[in-house]
């Protein structure tokens, strides 16, 4: 199989452009333009059937019953941002770099995000299944400096949001129905990677 040396390539229609003999299962490419215009990572997975939405999931224009470039994290992953994961205690679900919250270190005006459940975990079924939370203080279990009210709320299978960060709220958490203490929205482990926050597990 020959495949190409550069990883990066021009946008989402040059990625799908590439024939069979230039992907290979976990092979990626990074568009430097994807629907948003921003950069992002694309990973071939040969089994997936997914839908394709020409964003998330890609489908390759020979139209292969399986396999599609599907949207991954990592160095331009659609957005840059300088912050860090905090409250970690508890957060057994992967070998480092997760935590219950992000610190973000500047501010942020429409901040592209996508939200992605692990294999790992279970979330109860439905469209405000997972919410995200600002917080004017370091998040805490009283609750004291969360928002009243999410700033989104999305389904079980997670998607797309942008986010404001601002001097008041440098902070925000993730909360998914639990179907292990009766569908309660309970705070999420998550890891953070390019502009994908990957949902771990409740703890």
């Amino acid at each position: 199989m020959t495949i190409q040396t550069g990883y990066a390539i021009a946008d989402i229609s040059a990625i799908k452009a590439l024939t069979s003999s230039q992907r290979t299962d976990g092979y990626s490419r990074q568009a430097k333009a994807d629907a948003t215009g921003l950069p992002a990572w694309y990973t071939f997975i040969s089994a997936s059937t997914a839908t394709a939405d020409d964003d998330l999931v890609l489908l390759p224009n020979d139209s292969p019953s399986t396999g599609r470039w599907l949207k991954s994290g990592g160095a331009g992953g659609g957005a840059s941002f300088g912050g860090q994961i905090i409250c970690t205690s508890g957060c057994t679900t992967a070998a480092g770099g997760s935590g219950k919250a992000f610190q973000f270190y500047a501010p942020q005006t429409n901040l592209g995000l996508i939200i992605q459940p692990s294999f790992g975990i279970s979330i109860q079924s439905g469209s405000n299944a997972i919410a995200i939370y600002r917080w004017s203080a370091t998040p805490n279990t009283g609750m004291t400096g969360r928002e009243s009210s999410p700033i989104i709320q999305l389904p079980s299978a997670g998607g797309k949001f942008n986010l404001t960060i601002d001097s008041t709220y440098k902070w925000i958490s993730v909360f998914a129905k639990n179907p292990a203490n009766s569908n309660y929205l309970d705070g999420v482990c998550f890891a953070v990677n390019g502009n994908v926050i990957t949902l771990l597990g409740y703890s």
